[in-house]
C-alpha cells in the first residue's frame, strides 16, 4: 500500500527569481509517491500561460491515468498523464500534449520543473490526499 502524503509547506518566491540553490530531482518512486491519486496546488507566476496575473492552480493526478487542473486565469484543463522516469507527462485534452515537468526538491519546498525546458513553472504550497477540488 502505498503511504500518501499531506504536505503543507512555506516556500520562498526567490525560487522562481533565479536565486542559486541546491535541489533534487525527485526520481519515479518519490514523485509516484507524491502525486499520484494526490493534488498539488501550485502557485504560478504572473505572466505564465492560464496565469497572466499568477495565482495558484490545483492540479489533479488520478490513480487511473487522469488529469486535471484549474488553471488561476479560469479555464479548467483535462487529460492522461503518466510517469516516465523522473518525470510526469500529461496530454491535455484542451491544451499542450506531452506535457512533462519534474518535480524538484529544495530546501524551501517544491519546485515544478518544465522538463523540457529545465525553467521553473511554479512553487508546489500544498499537496492534498485525493481531489478535494473535485476536478
Amino acid at each position: 500500500m502505498k503511504l500518501k502524503f499531506l504536505i503543507s509547506m512555506t516556500v520562498a518566491t526567490a525560487l522562481l527569481g533565479g536565486a542559486a540553490f541546491a535541489q533534487e530531482t525527485m526520481d519515479a518512486a518519490q514523485l509516484d509517491a507524491l502525486v499520484t491519486g494526490n493534488t498539488l496546488y501550485v502557485d504560478i507566476p504572473a505572466g505564465a500561460p492560464g496565469a497572466p496575473d499568477g495565482g495558484t492552480a490545483p492540479i489533479y493526478y488520478g490513480v487511473d491515468g487522469s488529469a486535471a487542473a484549474q488553471l488561476p486565469a479560469g479555464p479548467k484543463l483535462v487529460g492522461t498523464g503518466a510517469l516516465d522516469g523522473d518525470q510526469y507527462c500529461i496530454d491535455w485534452e484542451n491544451g499542450p500534449q506531452n506535457s512533462c515537468t519534474q518535480l524538484m526538491r529544495t530546501a524551501d519546498g517544491f519546485v515544478v520543473m518544465d522538463a523540457n525546458l529545465g525553467e521553473p513553472r511554479g512553487l508546489v504550497t500544498l499537496i492534498a490526499v485525493g481531489n478535494p477540488e473535485d476536478l
